[in-house]
């Protein structure tokens, strides 16, 4: 299973809110710890767990294009983001078609890039939700006049958390599958895409128990299905942002409760005994273990996921 963090590149003018925002959509509290984006070059992101590569240019600097050029030497973004503030609205034509000219200097045989453009500082747009919708359409306006290949603007703040939860879950079905996972992670507001990978993770490991608990040797699925189970709540948890350490387990182990852990022994008791049953006891005994699995996952998702 590949698995990398997520490459965005955020295009736009200098002041445009794109520090900013990237911090309002990784982080899970409030941090004094500095966010070092940088400019013109890609940068390998590490804050709070979540993994992301960031490049940021700047589309009126002379340097623009040779600056793109060379990030595109080394990865190729996964999402664009085309930022505009709302004084820059009125004279969106510009940054538009500068973007433009950069977007289709990519490696021959490259796809597209998908373009999010971001109408950003909402909080700064009038007087409530209809003057911003208003700009929102004024500037999706701009935009189709200029024939930018573009997702229709979204209107977003670091400030108030406007637009965030929506454009999270968008980055990360927009996303290519291997680096969903590290996006999902990342982006502190993108819960249901974390729910909706942890039920895609614990359908995969109730697959393989099925298949394991099939074997017909007694106790040989247990070798087995133990360690896939672990792997399993560990990979919710890192989903959910945490890491699997002993005080994690012990705190899911804990939540189970007496009635959850003695069901968890009873099924693989009723595997084993099954397995002493020919012919049919192996049916029995992969219904129990995919039963199991479920069960397990489903609640570390309520306790990693949904909690």
């Amino acid at each position: 299973y590949l698995r990398r963090p997520p490459r965005i590149a955020a295009l736009g003018l200098g002041g445009s809110g794109r520090s900013s925002l990237l911090r309002s959509l990784i982080e899970r509290r409030p941090a004094r710890d500095p966010l070092d984006t940088d400019h013109g070059h890609w940068v390998h992101l590490e804050h709070e767990g979540a993994k992301i590569h960031w490049l940021e240019i700047d589309v009126d600097d002379p340097a623009a294009r040779s600056q793109w050029k060379s990030a595109l030497e080394r990865e190729i973004p996964d999402l664009v983001f085309l930022t505009f503030e709302p004084r820059n609205v009125q004279d969106a034509k510009p940054i538009v078609e500068r973007a433009k000219s950069l977007l289709p200097d990519l490696p021959q045989g490259t796809a597209a890039l998908r373009v999010f453009s971001l109408l950003t500082h909402s909080d700064l747009i009038g007087r409530g939700d209809v003057d911003v919708e208003a700009e929102r359409r004024r500037l999706e306006a701009k935009l189709t006049d200029c024939g930018l290949d573009a997702d229709p603007p979204r209107a977003v703040s670091a400030i108030s958390g406007e637009g965030l939860e929506g454009l999270s879950e968008a980055m990360v079905l927009a996303l290519p599958e291997e680096a969903r996972l590290e996006a999902a992670r990342a982006l502190a507001r993108a819960k249901e895409a974390r729910v909706r990978i942890g039920n895609e993770i614990v359908q995969a490991c109730t697959a393989v128990s099925v298949t394991v608990g099939v074997t017909p040797i007694p106790f040989s699925d247990m070798v087995v299905l133990g360690p896939l189970q672990a792997m399993m709540v560990s990979s919710l948890a890192y989903l959910s942002g945490r890491s699997m350490g002993k005080k994690t387990v012990a705190e899911w182990l804990g939540s189970l409760g007496v009635v959850g852990g003695l069901g968890m022994g009873l099924r693989f008791s009723a595997q084993t005994i099954a397995k002493l049953v020919p012919g049919a006891g192996n049916v029995v005994s992969a219904g129990v273990a995919g039963a199991g699995t479920t069960a397990i996952g489903q609640s570390a998702i309520r306790y990693f996921l949904k909690s």
